[in-house]
């Protein structure tokens, strides 16, 4: 914005000002003055910048002072820095803790893969078994795990993306989606692989979670009017994260992990959308315990099909 307007300091005025001259604007920063003038310049006004007094002059003919005045005024608004729309919020959510607390529950059960408990021939998402039918895998193998090491990865990064999506989204829809976006990138997984390959592992949802808040961000910047490259920040920056602890070593399951934050983004994108530009808000409290049990159930549902397929 300028630090001077002429009607606000008429001794100001440039002693050698025409009668049919006006004073459009004037500063003390040579750089200013002159972006200034590039502005009138591109606008096809003629005008002329006159230093006096340590300070820089922007003068134009009477005629053009409106159009001068409105392509400044542009430029100013163009040229402000802009503040990205606030993330909803709503607040502490026990989303991550209690999925952390799950994962963690779940293990003490089923122990490591090492022990060969019968929970992981039930359970993990075999790309074979699931392609002739068994699409419960995709679920029960979410909640299984190979090692501590491989849980205590996970549980961190619940801690930290399944958190972040209950704050925005609420403990039970938070939970469904990324149930659902860890679910679907499982199945497309096995359609992918077509063959012998087994995965376990949250480590899919948690990348789903990174996803939605992806779409989050990318919506957010999507409302920006001028610095709408902003928008691959986010995406660049879960990129990196899946180079950095998606890909691994031998065994890792890559398309899960690139499909969880695939679909979770784009889950992520709906959501945003209907929250930032549509005014949608997040379902309150005794709904979002209604889908938190939904979310429960469909983990033990899968896990019932699961031992009642064995039984069969």
């Amino acid at each position: 914005m300028p630090d001077f307007h002429p009607d606000l300091h008429p001794e100001l005025r440039p002693p050698d000002l025409r009668p049919h001259e006006r004073l459009l604007r004037a500063t003390a920063s040579p750089t200013q003055a002159g972006d200034w003038a590039l502005v009138l310049a591109a606008a096809g006004i003629p005008h002329r910048v006159e230093e006096g007094g340590g300070r820089f002059a922007l003068i134009v003919h009477a005629d053009d002072e409106g159009r001068g005045a409105e392509a400044l005024a542009g430029y100013d608004e163009e040229g402000a820095p802009e503040v990205v729309p606030a993330a909803p919020d709503r607040g502490g959510s026990p989303l991550g803790v209690l999925a952390a607390i799950g994962f963690s529950a779940m293990f003490l059960v089923t122990g490591a893969a090492a022990g060969a408990s019968r929970w992981f021939d039930l359970g993990a998402a075999s790309a074979a078994l699931i392609a002739h039918g068994a699409w419960w895998r995709a679920i029960t193998a979410l909640t299984l795990h190979a090692d501590l090491i491989h849980l205590g990865g996970n549980v961190v990064a619940s801690l930290i993306f399944i958190s972040a999506v209950g704050r925005w989204l609420g403990t039970g829809l938070g939970g469904l989606l990324i149930l659902a976006s860890a679910t679907a990138a499982n199945l497309l997984t096995a359609a992918v692989h077509r063959q012998a390959f087994v995965s376990i592992g949250a480590s899919t949802a948690t990348f789903a979670a990174l996803g939605l808040c992806v779409g989050l961000q990318v919506v957010r910047r999507l409302k920006l009017h001028t610095r709408r490259g902003y928008v691959w920040v986010p995406i660049g920056a879960a990129l990196a994260l899946y180079a950095m602890t998606g890909v691994g070593g031998p065994g890792t399951d890559r398309f899960a992990h690139l499909f969880g934050i695939g679909v979770g983004t784009a889950v992520g994108l709906g959501a945003a959308y209907a929250q930032l530009s549509r005014g949608w808000q997040p379902p309150r409290a005794a709904v979002q315990a209604l889908l938190g049990v939904l979310t429960v159930g469909a983990v033990a549902g899968a896990w019932l099909l699961a031992f009642g397929a064995a039984r069969g």
